[in-house]
């Protein structure tokens, strides 16, 4: 499972790192990605869903330790401040993370419409909250 997403969260990263600054780049996906799942979970099981992420990426990606997860999603902190690529690298371990605890809890059902929603970030076609994006398949 984490392979799958580590492969769709690098290409992703290859693609979007051009378009946005690190720290952008990073507050945008994550918000997105927190906006999203909002439609399915409960702010408290996306905290705990986020803390977990946070917690895993943390073993791998010392410089994520500054980041706080709050009711309103994710605040980078001294993390923003932190050289881009470093800031990038960190960013992809949590959205792999992520989509990973979010296909485990939900049967692999919400992981797609996760990417998806980053595939909008910095492209400029982000979805509106309350509307739900076409998907193929």
């Amino acid at each position: 499972m984490r392979t799958s997403h580590r492969a769709f969260v690098e290409s992703w990263l290859k693609r979007r790192a051009r378009t946005a600054s690190a720290p952008q780049l990073a507050t945008e996906a994550l918000a997105a990605v927190w906006a999203r799942s909002q439609r399915s979970f409960s702010e408290l099981a996306l905290q705990a869903l986020a803390r977990c992420a946070l917690d895993a990426a943390t073993k791998d990606f010392p410089l994520l330790a500054d980041v706080r997860v709050t009711p309103r999603g994710f605040e980078l902190g001294a993390a923003a401040d932190t050289p881009p690529d470093n800031l990038l690298a960190a960013l992809g371990g949590l959205l792999v993370e992520i989509l990973a605890l979010v296909e485990e809890i939900s049967g692999a059902i919400l992981a797609p419409a996760l990417e998806a929603e980053l595939l909008r970030v910095a492209g400029g076609r982000r979805t509106p909250l309350g509307v739900r994006p076409i998907q193929a398949g």
